[in-house]
Parts: structure tokens; C-alpha cells; sequence
């Protein structure tokens, strides 16, 4: 029995570009890897207290925290192994990572990933 090629897919994060992100709401950087355009998978890595500013996306978002510690304004910290879901448009954070830096993994779960900036 054969299968559709877009009916299952394999990656391995290792295998793609992981690159410096710099903007004017990330202090001072993140590296990103863009892993999937579809679905939209991303692994962002923080540096130790690295900060993302206010945000929201057009799509609803899967976190998997993969190392170190995540830390949401107004939601507390997350550890490796937990879990976060947000709906589309809810905007949130900051979010920084602890002393040791964070890095999670990002799906979008119902269309493009994409980020708004500040409050809607």
C-alpha cells in the first residue's frame, strides 16, 4: 500500500539553517531555524535572558518546550517536556528566556505562521 507524499513528512531539525534573528522587539537576538513552511514549524533558540517584546499571531501556535527555561509575562515559567497553546490573535508576553537560555519549538497548528507586534 503506497502513501500520498504530502501525507506524512519527515524532518530533521539539525538539517536546517539555524540563523541569527535580529528586530527592533528582540533583545539582543534569537536564532531561528525555519524547519516547515507547511505546516509552519519553527525552533527558536534564546539566548541566557534574551526577551521577545509583545506579540500575537495569526494562527493558532503549539510551543514544545525543548531546553532551558521559558518564561511568559503573566503566565510563569515553562520547563522542557511542558506544553503551551495559544489561540490566534491573543496577544501576549514578553517572553524571555532564564539564565540559561531557552529553546522551543514552535507549529503552527491552522495556517502561515507570522507575528504581530505589540498590542492589537
Amino acid at each position: 500500500m503506497g502513501t500520498d507524499e504530502d501525507a506524512i513528512r519527515r524532518w530533521t531539525i539539525a538539517d536546517h539553517d539555524n540563523t541569527r534573528f535580529e528586530d527592533d522587539h528582540v533583545e539582543p537576538y534569537v536564532h531561528l531555524r525555519r524547519i516547515s513552511s507547511d505546516p509552519a514549524i519553527r525552533e527558536v533558540t534564546f539566548p541566557p535572558h534574551a526577551t521577545l517584546g509583545v506579540h500575537s499571531h495569526p494562527c493558532d501556535t503549539l510551543y514544545v518546550i525543548q531546553a532551558g527555561e521559558f518564561i511568559v509575562e503573566g503566565e510563569g515559567s515553562y520547563r522542557p517536556g511542558e506544553l503551551r497553546w495559544v489561540r490566534s490573535g491573543v496577544t501576549y508576553g514578553p517572553e524571555r528566556a532564564g539564565p540559561d537560555g531557552a529553546t522551543v519549538l514552535i507549529v503552527s497548528t491552522n495556517g502561515p505562521f507570522g507575528v504581530r507586534w505589540g498590542h492589537d
